[in-house]
């Protein structure tokens, strides 16, 4: 924190990243900044609640090194702008993402995915995918296009405005944990007792030295017992000696 560096979103159901090709800077074939307008991307929408988690690439040109139409939304640039596709995913039932709009400009892209992130958070059901919305939607793809591209329904500024508030009030949460006694205090194993340590919690060093929960697996290979008992008297002659761990 500081360093300046922002805790993740890997966990949430929000924005969870971003992925770029080299583009243009560094790429024989990139036509676009991809590495630009993902950051640009990521920035905007980090920390976005979102019936599931969201995923985003961006590729400098048709090769599609960042394998953007896997992706919730994606960017692929052309020689006149930024071709967006929408409702991909990987996973067990994976889809491709279908185009959206084609050739846009910087502008034009960013306000086409503010609409279709708040028309998707505000209409899909918990836990349901962009691709699954998409799919249950009447109309599918040609209906998404007609809200979000012509703007059907009148909400266009509706929809930016309230991506706006997002952008305007976005704050790194743990970050802002951090800072805050008050919730700090939620961070303990008990309520009622909060200088007691959970002895239930084992911790073990991953493959680079970090401690980690240990598995159920790891738990029951350690040793319980760490002492051999010893008899108070020895054993007889040729007897055998006892003990355990």
């Amino acid at each position: 924190m500081d360093a300046g560096f922002e805790s993740g979103q890997a966990y949430g159901k929000s924005l969870r990243t971003v992925k770029s090709c080299v583009g243009s800077t560094w790429c024989r074939f990139g036509v676009q900044d991809s590495v630009a307008m993902a950051i640009r991307l990521e920035l905007r929408y980090r920390g976005l609640r979102s019936p599931h988690k969201l995923k985003m690439g961006v590729s400098g040109c048709a090769r599609e090194c960042a394998e953007a139409r896997g992706k919730d939304v994606g960017v692929i640039a052309t020689a006149d702008g930024w071709n967006l596709y929408v409702g991909g995913n990987g996973g067990s039932t994976p889809a491709h993402a279908q185009l959206l709009a084609k050739d846009l400009d910087d502008e034009t892209l960013i306000r086409y995915i503010d609409r279709y992130f708040m028309y998707y958070i505000r209409t899909a059901d918990r836990l349901q995918r962009t691709a699954r919305w998409q799919e249950e939607l009447d109309g599918g793809i040609r209906h998404v296009e007609d809200v979000v591209v012509h703007d059907s329904l009148g909400i266009a500024a509706d929809l930016e405005a309230a991506m706006a508030k997002h952008v305007d009030t976005y704050v790194d949460e743990w970050a802002e944990t951090l800072r805050d006694p008050d919730r700090l205090r939620r961070f303990r194993s008990f309520v009622n007792a909060p200088g007691q340590v959970d002895d239930s919690i084992t911790l073990v060093p991953d493959e680079r030295g970090q401690m980690r929960p240990a598995t159920a697996e790891e738990k029951r290979s350690r040793l319980i017992a760490t002492t051999i008992p010893v008899r108070s008297a020895g054993p007889a002659a040729g007897e055998p000696t006892e003990s355990r761990v």
